[in-house]
C-alpha cells in the first residue's frame, strides 16, 4: 500500500483551501430568486372591440339662484299624482319660462315707484331750466343781462340734464330689481334640487334650484393613450345601457378630452346621446365599445401589469418571460408591441406567443437572466 508523502498532503490541502473560497464567490454572485407571478399569454378576440363603462351627465345643468333678497311668497305650482296642484318638486319637469319662484315684490315696487317720482321731479327741473336758459338767451342778445347771468343758466340747464339722466338710470336699476324677484326657467328641464320653501328669507345668491337638460344626454368614459387613435370628435358609437335590457342608443362623439386626467391618466370622451322619451337618466351607467384598428391583429392578450419599458432605457414597452434555463425558472426580456386596451387587459400584436409565461406582478422587480421564484 502506497501512503502519500507529508509534502503531498499538504499541496493537496492548500489546494483545497484556496477553491473553497472561489466557491463561496461564485454561489455569492447569483441573487436570491424573487417572488413573482406569471400568467400565460392568451389569443385576443377580432370581436371583441374595447369596451368601456360610461355614465351620463345631462346636456346642460344650470343652477337657478336669486338675485334680489327677500321673503319667498310663491313657487311654481303643478299636478301631483293626485291631480292636486302641489309646489314644483325634485324631478317634476317644467317648461322655458315657467315661473318657478318669487320673493316679495311690494319692496321693489315701492322703490321702483320711489324712483319714478324722483325722474318726474328731475324731468321738470329739466323743462324749468330749459325755459330759463332760452329767457337768458333772448335778454344776452338784447344786452340786457351780463354774459356771468347767461353763463349761470347754461351752466343750470347742464346739471338738470345730469340729474334726469341720473334718475331714469335709478328707475331702470329698480325695474330690473323687480324682475329679478321672480326666478323663470331658461329652458325645458327636470328640476334636480329645489332649496327653498315659501315664506324662507333669502339673500342675494341664495341657491333655489338646480335644474337639468335631459332632451340630450352625454355617454362620458375615459380611454388611456393607446386608444386616442379609435375615437375622434364626429364618430357614431353605439351606447348599451344594461338596465334597459341592453338597449342600444347610437351617438355621436361630442369631444375627446386633449390632456389625460392627473390621478388616472385616462382621457376623456363625451358622447352625445338623443334623449327624446326622457329614459336615460342623470348618473346611469352605460357601455361604450371601440372597433380596434382596421386590420389590426388580436395578437396576444396580457394584463397590463406586466406592460414595463424596456431596461435600457429605449423606447416602447416590454414583458418579462419566464424561460426554464439549467432546470430554474429564468425571466427574458421581450419587447413587444402593443395595440388595444380592454379594461385592465392589453394586446400584445408582436413579439410574444401563446402560452408563453408572462410576469404579471413583480415586473418592475427583476433584471434579465435573473431566476425568480413564481408564487400562486
Amino acid at each position: 500500500m502506497h501512503v502519500p508523502s507529508p509534502r503531498h498532503l499538504f499541496s493537496c490541502l492548500a489546494f483545497l483551501v484556496l477553491l473553497l473560497p472561489a466557491c463561496s464567490r461564485d454561489k455569492a454572485v447569483e441573487p436570491p430568486p424573487t417572488p413573482v407571478r406569471v400568467l400565460a399569454a392568451k389569443a385576443g378576440s377580432e370581436s371583441s372591440g374595447l369596451k368601456y363603462t360610461a355614465s351620463f351627465v345631462p346636456r346642460a345643468q344650470v343652477q337657478m339662484a336669486f338675485k334680489v333678497g327677500g321673503y319667498v311668497e310663491d313657487l311654481l305650482q303643478v299636478k301631483g299624482p293626485d291631480g292636486k296642484p302641489r309646489d314644483v318638486q325634485p324631478g317634476d319637469r317644467v317648461a322655458a319660462g315657467a315661473l318657478l319662484a318669487r320673493v316679495r315684490v311690494s319692496d321693489y315696487v315701492a322703490q321702483s315707484n320711489q324712483a319714478r317720482g324722483a325722474l318726474n321731479e328731475a324731468q321738470a327741473q329739466l323743462r324749468q331750466a330749459e325755459l330759463d336758459y332760452q329767457r337768458a338767451n333772448e335778454l344776452l342778445k338784447g344786452g340786457y343781462i351780463a354774459k356771468s347771468e347767461f353763463d349761470r343758466a347754461t351752466e343750470l340747464l347742464s346739471v338738470a340734464r345730469a340729474k334726469v339722466e341720473q334718475a331714469r338710470s335709478a328707475l331702470q336699476a329698480a325695474d330690473i330689481n323687480v324682475g329679478d324677484t321672480e326666478l323663470k326657467s331658461p329652458m325645458d328641464c327636470f328640476v334636480v334640487q329645489r332649496q327653498v320653501e315659501r315664506g324662507t328669507l333669502v339673500s342675494p345668491g341664495t341657491l333655489a334650484f338646480v335644474l337639468s337638460d335631459l332632451s340630450s344626454v352625454k355617454a362620458r368614459f375615459g380611454v388611456p393613450d393607446t386608444a386616442l387613435p379609435l375615437v375622434k370628435t364626429g364618430d357614431s358609437l353605439s351606447v348599451v345601457v344594461d338596465v334597459l335590457a341592453n338597449r342600444s342608443f347610437p351617438g355621436t362623439v361630442l369631444s375627446v378630452s386633449p390632456s389625460a386626467d392627473d390621478k388616472n391618466r385616462v382621457f376623456t370622451v363625451e358622447v352625445e346621446v338623443q334623449n327624446p322619451d326622457f329614459e336615460l337618466k342623470e348618473g346611469m351607467i352605460a357601455s361604450v365599445t371601440l372597433a380596434g384598428q382596421p386590420g389590426q391583429t388580436p395578437g396576444m392578450v396580457v394584463p397590463l401589469s406586466a406592460v414595463v419599458r424596456p431596461a435600457d432605457g429605449s423606447q416602447g414597452y416590454m414583458v418579462w418571460v419566464v424561460q426554464d434555463q439549467d432546470g430554474k425558472p429564468r425571466v427574458a426580456g421581450r419587447k413587444v408591441q402593443l395595440g388595444a386596451v380592454k379594461g385592465d387587459s392589453v394586446a400584445v400584436t408582436s413579439g410574444l406567443a401563446a402560452g408563453e409565461r408572462v410576469v404579471i406582478s413583480g415586473a418592475s422587480q427583476v433584471v434579465e437572466g435573473q431566476t425568480v421564484n413564481i408564487i400562486p
